[in-house]
């Protein structure tokens, strides 16, 4: 029996349902099935203006949510949250007629409300090990936090219902692999945050994941610097990064750091490097995003299942005028799926 990844419709308004459907027709998938988490209406519409076939022929339509150890008979299932999101958004809004009306290219309460209830059920399956994997569509926080207030993404929402505390943001392309030692924090907190400690967990959750799922038997990690010319202006360095890069050494990781940001990722890219460890978003994001901006794979290291994502938004401004590129979520099927060989 194939195992199954879940993939999560995103934010309705958004891309997500234009580029998994697209996605899934090139049937980028040999070693695992799919079940769809959304909205069926919402597919029947991006399906018909992208000119793409959506319907019980191709895959059928779930009603209600699979049980552990479900056969799944066929490589693409869909499964409609919609009567759960309904129930979701009578408890934090009066419900009157129209209400419930996907809104595109704008934040949406009725948008956030789907994308969150088709997480939330991706998580629970996951949970309960009725899927092995988990796929995420883009999604617009401001939406989401309409029901969840404190919610910051992906990454921690998934974390915080597994109950893990050594977690990790990692961007995958095929030349460059960053993980980021701090996430959404504005820079002048950043210093305050970073511990030896916590760089020495990301050094550690890197190292493990390339070593597993990409199978490099010593994967060659660097860690950037926190300051230009790394010691030259700062302190960090010395009192922070280099006790956790000695701690990693001392355990048989092969890295080396601090590396100043404007060296490393260009030895990276050259294939110096497996992967870097950047110290904050913006660090690590900037040189990543202008090389695979349109292909490029999240990953949330930690996790007891693999979760991917394309490393681009909800982009808004194209919303079902099937102009989106499939690129990046097609290679965050390809990554969990390649996985299972």
């Amino acid at each position: 029996m194939k195992p199954v990844v879940a993939i999560t419709m995103g934010d309705p308004g958004g891309i997500g349902p234009e580029i998994i459907l697209k996605s899934i027709h090139k049937k980028h998938f040999k070693n695992s099935r799919l079940l769809l988490i959304g909205s069926t209406d919402v597919f029947k519409t991006q399906a018909k203006r992208a000119r793409l076939p959506f319907n019980q022929n191709h895959f059928p339509i779930l009603e209600s949510i699979p049980n552990v150890g479900m056969d799944f008979k066929f490589p693409v299932s869909f499964l409609d949250v919609t009567a759960q999101a309904k129930a979701l958004y009578k408890k934090r809004f009066d419900v009157t007629r129209g209400d419930c009306q996907v809104q595109i290219g704008a934040v949406a309460a009725w948008n956030g409300c789907l994308a969150l209830t088709a997480l939330e059920v991706a998580a629970n399956l996951a949970h309960r090990k009725c899927v092995k994997g988990i796929v995420t569509a883009p999604i617009h926080k401001e939406a989401v936090r309409l029901f969840v207030p404190r919610f910051r993404g992906h990454t921690d929402y998934l974390a915080e219902y597994e109950q893990v505390n050594r977690y990790a943001m990692m961007f995958v392309s095929q030349r460059l692999r960053v993980t980021l030692a701090t996430i959404h924090l504005p820079l002048k907190k950043v210093s305050r945050v970073l511990t030896a400690n916590k760089i020495l967990s990301k050094i550690e959750l890197t190292h493990d994941f390339l070593s597993h799922y990409f199978r490099i038997k010593s994967p060659k990690l660097a860690v950037c610097a926190l300051n230009p010319h790394g010691r030259e202006f700062g302190s960090e360095e010395d009192r922070v990064i280099l006790p956790a890069v000695k701690a990693a050494q001392k355990k048989g990781i092969c890295v080396t750091g601090p590396v100043p940001g404007d060296q490393v990722f260009f030895e990276a890219f050259h294939g110096g490097f497996d992967a870097v460890i950047a110290m904050y978003h913006d660090q690590g994001l900037a040189p990543f995003k202008m090389i695979a901006f349109r292909d490029g794979v999240n990953v949330t290291l930690g996790l007891p299942y693999l979760r991917t994502s394309p490393d681009h938004g909800t982009a808004f401004d194209i919303a079902y005028q099937n102009k989106a590129f499939p690129n990046a979520l097609e290679n965050s099927i390809k990554l969990i799926d390649q996985s299972f060989s």
